[in-house]
């Protein structure tokens, strides 16, 4: 019985270290892998060309509308868990204590540009503090990260804050989870003049978030993706995103569907559905498709 006792213990020991491992930052090995993106919301055309390897993310190539590649993001792994995505000039690496990701740097040539300070509870991401070097602070062409979500994006480009890199020297971020999902994204960043403060609110459906735990060489997606802006470490899609600053001055909401025509819960047409501004009326775009490897 004792043998049978210890059995059983080390069978469940198993089982959650083995859990553990799949939900860890940096191991991204989805059942359902992308091969192909296509931009929509401006005429269809493939915007990205996914290529896996042992069940590893290798390389993703950007394409523009004429057919010619932007750029390419190769991936380096060490231990089977992601080390360096790279292009030309551009590189990020991730860094770990044991298998756990604890800090995140964005390099322009040899130039460090920014650093991600990670802190999980519970293999769950808590917190990310980001520190910007002085050179990128004063600015030096490199396409800095964009914490924000488009609704924001937007906002900004409608008024007088509107900085054409989003200045920022640092920034605090809070995650709170509902279950497998973030549902509150709280920011405090430090602006060369000011603090701003806001929450990003994240509703779901109950189907498969295909880039979970992706990452990308611009550290946008680390925070948001932009095809949807389902944050990028939970496991179902947004269907609403709602940001909001500290004062209630600002407020902002988007809303996306989701077709799934061939692979059961994985999307393969996104479409966002938003109220104008101006007209009040509500607008539906097809923004992107998706093809798999199963």
């Amino acid at each position: 019985m004792k043998k049978l006792a210890l059995f059983c213990v080390t069978i469940v020991a198993i089982f959650a270290v083995s859990s553990c491992e799949k939900e860890n930052l940096g191991k991204f090995n989805p059942k359902g892998k992308i091969s192909k993106v296509y931009s929509e919301s401006d005429g269809h055309y493939l915007k990205e060309q996914w290529l896996w390897s042992d069940d590893q993310l290798r390389q993703v190539e950007y394409y523009r509308k004429n057919g010619a590649v932007d750029y390419t993001c190769r991936y380096q792994y060490e231990n089977g868990l992601l080390s360096r995505i790279e292009t030309d000039d551009q590189h990020t690496d991730f860094e770990y204590d044991g298998k756990t990701l604890t800090t995140i740097k964005s390099y322009y040539g040899d130039q460090l540009m920014e650093t991600y300070s990670i802190t999980l509870v519970k293999q769950k991401l808590s917190h990310i503090s980001i520190c910007k070097s002085a050179k990128s602070v004063a600015g030096t062409g490199f396409d800095v990260l964009r914490l924000f979500s488009p609704e924001l994006d937007n906002y900004l480009s409608k008024s007088e804050e509107k900085r054409e890199h989003y200045d920022y020297s640092t920034a605090e971020i809070d995650f709170t989870w509902e279950k497998d999902n973030v549902k509150y994204m709280k920011m405090k960043i430090d602006r060369p003049d000011s603090v701003q403060n806001l929450t990003v609110t994240y509703v779901y459906d109950e189907n498969i978030n295909p880039k979970k735990n992706f990452f990308s060489l611009l550290l946008d997606h680390v925070l948001l993706n932009d095809e949807p802006q389902t944050f990028f470490c939970s496991a179902n899609n947004a269907v609403g995103i709602y940001v909001t600053d500290s004062y209630d001055i600002f407020s902002e909401s988007t809303s996306f569907t989701y077709a799934y025509d061939y692979y059961k819960k994985y999307p393969t047409k996104v479409y966002s559905t938003s109220l104008d501004n101006e007209t009040f009326m509500e607008k539906k775009e097809l923004l992107y498709s998706y093809e798999y490897l199963f």
